[in-house]
């Protein structure tokens, strides 16, 4: 059958609130846990039911947003729990936190085309991986950015959590998380109008911050798990609350950037030249 756009929101509303039910139950479940675990047990419930949703719908694509939502409702239950409200460090945390979620999570909705379309990458993955699909959309789609988010909510947790006084390197924390933002907004903005103008198939995106960087959507996403990352080093300062950090930026410059390039070059062999001379994350000037 044919999902049309509205039955498609209602199944994934469906699927999102059975997640959220089953995260609440295990949390319930847990009172003897610590905190940031059983929120991350009880976010490994929410990818279980979300996995198996893809599973029935034939599109992993129901796990998306919950990259974005997951830290913002992990930082909301701490908070809470914590009776966090007063300290200056956790409210800036969660704020920075909130506003990468809302800005996620209005990107995914404004592209959300339905069930019957699913990302690109998961079409290519279910091609190369055919029976063995379902273990591989387990583990590569949905066990591994669970742990990329998990890692990446501690520092989250850690500053939230502490009563230090707030310090210098909380305030590089909220540059580097709301210029993150901002860049992956302006970015997303220009890639839509480009998108939206253009009807040449051969043409690329090099205008604006396109011409600085190939990839600065990403470069701002990396900013802030960073910027995640600086809020917790700055009261524990373990190389443990880097990790998820290291985790979005390797996966990030190894496996997407390669990903989509290799697709721009297929589609725009005329990508290699601006391959060469415009770095590919951080903006640059480009290369004469």
């Amino acid at each position: 059958m044919r999902w049309t756009l509205g039955r498609s929101r209602l199944v994934y509303a469906g699927a999102y609130v059975l997640a959220g039910v089953a995260a609440a139950f295990v949390w319930a479940a847990l009172p003897g846990f610590g905190l940031y675990p059983r929120a991350i047990v009880a976010g490994g419930a929410a990818t279980l039911v979300l996995y198996v949703a893809g599973l029935l719908f034939s599109n992993s694509g129901f796990y998306d947003v919950y990259w974005s939502l997951a830290p913002v409702a992990f930082g909301l239950t701490w908070l809470f729990e914590a009776q966090a409200w007063k300290s200056p460090r956790a409210i800036l945390a969660l704020s920075v936190t909130g506003l990468w979620g809302l800005r996620l999570t209005y990107n995914w909705v404004s592209h959300f085309q339905g069930l019957d379309h699913e990302d690109w990458r998961y079409i290519d993955m279910r091609r190369k991986t055919g029976r063995l699909y379902p273990l591989a959309s387990l583990f590569a789609l949905h066990v591994f950015p669970y742990v990329i988010v998990s890692l990446g909510t501690l520092p989250i947790y850690e500053a939230i959590r502490s009563r230090a006084r707030f310090g210098a390197l909380e305030g590089v924390a909220v540059v580097v998380g709301v210029a993150g933002v901002l860049l992956e907004t302006a970015s997303d903005l220009q890639l839509r109008r480009f998108r939206s103008q253009n009807r040449d198939p051969s043409r690329f995106l090099d205008t604006g911050l396109w011409a600085y960087s190939r990839h600065p959507n990403y470069c701002g996403e990396v900013m802030f798990w960073w910027s995640a990352a600086l809020f917790g080093y700055a009261v524990i300062p373990s190389i443990v609350l880097l990790l998820g950090a290291l985790g979005v930026t390797g996966m990030i410059v190894f496996a997407s950037i390669p990903m989509a390039e290799r697709r721009a070059l297929a589609k725009r062999p005329s990508f290699a030249d601006h391959q060469r001379r415009v770095p590919s994350l951080v903006p640059w000037f480009p290369r004469r």
